[in-house]
């Protein structure tokens, strides 16, 4: 039987004829806490195709756009390899490659003069995505002196982390296995993580309930019992109109809500 290695390499079949490999690796340009499972296809050292892990227990094979290209990010032309140094004025645009060692020298050397002239506070770090690399950020942050951490989590997860714990006591997610009615504000995951969308279909399936809160036609929305299309920024006034309401009428567990207040209150440090 004669292989044909033309049609082999076309289609990136991995095998001993094609030379490709299927590496095992991870996807973190979400977030840490997900990780999504990916099967890397590897020729000659360069990624050739990635799908994602089936035996993964998180994605399960699927992959969000970001995920699936992959290799727009590692190979991308305009991708800074090197540390840059700039050597024109601010806004001109002028930089030249510099070792890991050189930057790093330079950089401890001005961190140093800020801290022994204006005092370690006068430095603020700021981390965005992604954010594998945040806590070795915070202890640099500390171990430099300065209290000024700060991510953009103030208005994302950690935002979202205290009101979980001023309603429930703790971190908390969707029920999706077992509630009967789901609302989605403002979010498609059969797009952006769409492992959950699975989880969503199989609910729905099941007979949940979906409501969704979206300007915008989606597939999540095709699938929706209900679709509230609100107005672009209107978002705040509903939010606040359904407070109204369950506050009104008393839709609320309020025993509850009083001693995990009270429960979350009592861990909070005392401040004299």
């Amino acid at each position: 039987m004669t292989i044909d290695i033309c049609r082999l390499l076309k289609g990136k079949i991995p095998c001993a004829q094609t030379g490709i490999e299927i590496k095992k690796s991870i996807c973190t340009i979400c977030d840490p806490g997900t990780q999504c499972g990916l099967d890397l296809y590897v020729k000659d050292g360069k990624v050739i195709k990635v799908e994602g892990s089936k035996e993964h227990p998180f994605n399960k094979g699927t992959l969000c756009p970001k995920g699936a290209a992959n290799r727009q990010y590692i190979y991308n032309a305009d991708r800074i390899k090197t540390p840059l140094k700039r050597t024109g004025p601010k806004g001109s645009g002028k930089f030249e490659p510099i070792s890991w060692d050189e930057a790093l020298d330079t950089i401890g050397v001005k961190f140093n003069e800020i801290k022994n002239n204006q005092g370690p506070e006068s430095v603020a770090f700021f981390s965005g995505y992604t954010k594998y690399f945040r806590p070795y950020l915070k202890r640099l942050t500390h171990l430099f002196g300065s209290p000024n951490y700060m991510t953009e989590s103030s208005t994302c997860h950690h935002a979202t982390s205290l009101a979980q714990n001023l309603i429930y006591g703790q971190p908390a997610g969707p029920d999706l296995a077992n509630t009967n009615c789901l609302m989605v504000w403002s979010t498609n995951r059969f797009h952006s993580t769409p492992a959950v969308g699975n989880n969503i279909q199989k609910g729905i399936e099941r007979g949940m309930k979906l409501i969704v809160i979206d300007p915008r036609e989606t597939p999540t929305t095709t699938r929706a019992d209900i679709h509230l299309r609100i107005r672009p920024g209107t978002d705040g006034a509903l939010a606040l109109a359904m407070a109204h309401v369950i506050i009104e009428e008393e839709l609320y567990d309020r025993p509850g809500i009083c001693r995990e207040l009270y429960l979350w209150l009592c861990r909070l440090p005392r401040i004299c």
